[in-house]
């Protein structure tokens, strides 16, 4: 007896059509080469990464003022 194997069907990703300038393109690539994955999840990391920084910064910025 013959088992077909189905394939899970991958999340379908909705085009966004965002304009970022080419070397804004090339750090994407790069952080996708770095952590291994797509488009999506390097964005996600990076401003993840940059809002946890800004969140840290205020919160410094706000002990020093007291």
């Amino acid at each position: 007896m013959n088992t077909v194997k189905m394939a899970k069907p991958k999340e379908q990703k909705k085009a966004r059509g965002y304009r970022l300038k080419p070397s804004t393109h090339n750090m994407i690539a790069e952080i996708q080469k770095l952590l291994k994955c797509d488009q999506d999840k390097a964005i996600y990391e990076a401003c993840k990464k940059f809002y946890d920084e800004l969140i840290h910064t205020k919160n410094i910025n706000s002990v020093k003022a007291a």
